[in-house]
């Protein structure tokens, strides 16, 4: 299910980031890290707060400035527009809304597989691509923030300013990224399993006879 949900996050990362955004953001972010770096090192030079040695200090201040950079990428906006595919019966839905799929979808995402039911079938084929798409748009917006939290407490314990149980947060809630990863892997799972289901009885269309069934007399000239 990693797998899987790796792939289609990969192939809805296009369409749920603006890349004119994503080159703002990191521009915005690039020179944020420099100013943060140029200050750490005239910081260090001038009271060697980085710690003694070569090597720890140029590790302490290469962590921070990469943490500054993920920090500030993260809360620059990178997500398109919504679109056309954020709309449900026609009206415009945010994207965290989106996420929240109906009841009789949600057992379909869990950890064990379930035959689709048919008349589930419709619900599934609507709502799982707008959960997909909100996943992707959040894990691409929580990624950032968590990988520059996390940087930035491991450089606290590295210093022995802090205790380790106050700083171990940020690590646990990493744990929720390939959480949310492996939940687009069950959900596209549920989607192809739907699409193979067949639809219900009440969302068959009527076939035509190909028979007339009005009166079998020919009229003249036919």
């Amino acid at each position: 299910m990693l797998r899987l949900g790796w792939q289609v996050m990969r192939g809805l990362l296009c369409q749920v980031v603006d890349p004119a955004r994503v080159r703002r953001a990191l521009w915005i972010a690039g020179a944020v890290a420099a100013v943060v770096l140029c200050t750490l090192v005239a910081l260090h030079l001038a009271n060697g707060w980085a710690g003694p040695g070569g090597l720890r200090p140029g590790l302490v201040v290469a962590a921070v400035t990469i943490s500054a950079f993920l920090l500030t990428y993260g809360c620059c906006p990178t997500a398109r527009e919504a679109g056309p595919e954020l709309r449900i019966n026609g009206r415009q839905v945010r994207p965290d809304v989106a996420m929240a799929v109906r009841w009789e979808v949600r057992p379909y995402l869990d950890r064990v597989r379930r035959p689709v039911h048919p008349e589930h079938r419709e619900a599934i084929l609507n709502d799982v691509p707008l959960l997909q798409r909100g996943l992707v748009r959040r894990l691409t917006r929580l990624a950032p923030l968590l990988l520059a939290v996390a940087i930035g407490a491991a450089v606290v314990l590295t210093t022995g300013r802090a205790q380790v149980f106050a700083v171990l947060w940020p690590f646990v809630y990493l744990f929720t990224l390939p959480a949310m990863v492996l939940r687009i892997g069950r959900s596209e799972r549920a989607r192809r399993d739907a699409l193979a289901t067949p639809p219900a009885a009440s969302e068959q269309r009527p076939q035509w006879r190909r028979d007339p069934s009005g009166s079998k007399l020919g009229l003249p000239g036919e």
